[in-house]
């Protein structure tokens, strides 16, 4: 089999998935959904803000074609801040 010389930037696949889409898709997955249990918890509180504040200051300025890229910045700061 012959290999290109790009085919080292290829996306890498496990089991016929890409990768960058289980990293992107991961940190959504393990931000847990707040219940009414943990409405008074200070820290899901003020992470819970964050996230919205950071999404609508991110999304706001910038036109549609920039917000594939906010939605990649706003799911890295979440797998940061968990």
């Amino acid at each position: 089999m012959t290999l290109s010389f790009f085919d080292q930037f290829m996306s890498s696949t496990f089991l016929g998935i890409p990768l960058m889409a289980i990293a992107l898709s991961l940190p959504w997955i393990l931000f847990p959904a707040p219940t009414t249990r943990w409405l008074n918890n200070r820290l899901l509180t003020l992470q819970g803000w964050f996230i919205n504040r950071f999404t609508q200051q991110l999304l706001l300025p910038i036109n549609l074609a920039g917000h594939k890229w906010a939605a990649l910045l706003t799911s890295l700061m979440i797998f940061l801040i968990t």
